[in-house]
């Protein structure tokens, strides 16, 4: 069979575990764009509706601190979510849940480090005069990282 579309569209109408976790994912995507319909414009890109099992929704919020200003504002949220969409009848109390978003680590530039001519010229010398074969090395290859 070859089907190039988006995978809930394949999906749709099929049993199984996967399809039905599309689906779910699907109607949550739904509910948190009504969500962010009745939220305040700071605060809808911080939540997301993690599950919804009437009474309760249960919203996802990216720190401590977005969390406590959707519980301030809950008891108002649920009045217009209940009086402005079909799909939230029932929701008497919200339940928060903080999971942080988690940054890509960024690599720490590699720093090459350089040093004046005139102390590569130093250390070369002093390397020369050096019997030990270990340290002239070491002398000669910080030697070789001279400005040039």
């Amino acid at each position: 069979m070859n089907f190039s579309g988006p995978l809930y569209k394949y999906l749709l109408g099929k049993k199984g575990e996967v399809a039905r976790l599309v689906t779910q994912g699907r109607e949550l995507q739904q509910l948190t764009r009504l969500l962010h319909k009745v939220l305040d414009p700071s605060l809808a890109p911080h939540c997301r509706v993690g599950r919804f099992a009437p009474p309760q929704l249960t919203v996802v919020v990216d720190s401590p601190a977005w969390a406590s200003r959707l519980r301030f504002q809950s008891n108002g949220l649920i009045r217009q979510l209940n009086k402005k969409f079909k799909e939230f009848n029932g929701i008497s109390s919200i339940e928060t849940k903080i999971y942080p978003v988690r940054l890509p680590r960024r690599e720490s530039p590699v720093i090459r480090r350089q040093i004046s001519p005139a102390a590569a010229e130093s250390l070369t010398q002093m390397a020369n005069s050096i019997e030990e074969p270990s340290l002239k090395r070491a002398l000669l290859r910080l030697a070789s990282r001279a400005n040039k």
